[in-house]
C-alpha cells in the first residue's frame, strides 16, 4: 500500500522555468538522488568548471543547443543529448549564442550518504568548483574573474562558519 509519505509531487513548467540552475532537493524531500534543472538564457553559461569527489552525472538536454566543456574537450549539445560525467572530470555547460537551453541535471548518492553538512543548498556538496580553470567562453573576461572571485570567496565564508 502507497501511503503520501511514500512519495512527493512537484511540477515542473518546462516552457518556464527558474533560471541557471534549479535545485529540487527541496520541493521532493529527495534523499536518495540528486535532480537540478537547467535553464540558460542564449549565450550564457557556467562560468567557472567543476568536478565531483564522488557523484558521476547525467545531463540531458530537454530544448535547445549548448555546448559542454569536459577538461579541454568541448562537445555540441542538442534537444535530446543525454552525457555522463565521471565524478573527476571538470565541465562546464552554455547555451549557444542563439539558442537558450534546457535540461536536467541527475546525479546518484554514494551509500555513505550526502548531504555532509546540513546546511547545504544541495543534495549532493561534493563538488570542487575550479575557480582557476575557466571554461574556453570565460578566458580572459576580467568580469567574469571578478565574480568568480566573489563566488570564491562566499563559499569560503560558508565553508569557515562551519
Amino acid at each position: 500500500m502507497v501511503r503520501i509519505k511514500d512519495y512527493n509531487r512537484t511540477n515542473l513548467p518546462f516552457s518556464d522555468l527558474p533560471r541557471w540552475l534549479f535545485s529540487l532537493k527541496e520541493p521532493l524531500e529527495l534523499a536518495g538522488v540528486a535532480f537540478s534543472t537547467f535553464n540558460l538564457p542564449a549565450g550564457k553559461g557556467y562560468t567557472f568548471m567543476h568536478s565531483h569527489k564522488e557523484q558521476e552525472e547525467v545531463y540531458i538536454v530537454l530544448y535547445g543547443k549548448g555546448i559542454m566543456q569536459l577538461e579541454e574537450k568541448q562537445i555540441n549539445l542538442k534537444s535530446g543529448d543525454c552525457i555522463r560525467v565521471s565524478p573527476s572530470v571538470r565541465r562546464a555547460i552554455k547555451a549557444r549564442n542563439e539558442s537558450n537551453m534546457t535540461g536536467i541535471i541527475i546525479g546518484g548518492i554514494p551509500k555513505q550518504g550526502y548531504p555532509k553538512h546540513k546546511t547545504s543548498g544541495s543534495l549532493i556538496d561534493d563538488g570542487i568548483p575550479d575557480w582557476e580553470f575557466l571554461p574556453s567562453w570565460c578566458k580572459g573576461n576580467k568580469k567574469i574573474i571578478k565574480i568568480n572571485e566573489k563566488l570564491k570567496a562566499e563559499r569560503e565564508a560558508i565553508k569557515t562558519a562551519r
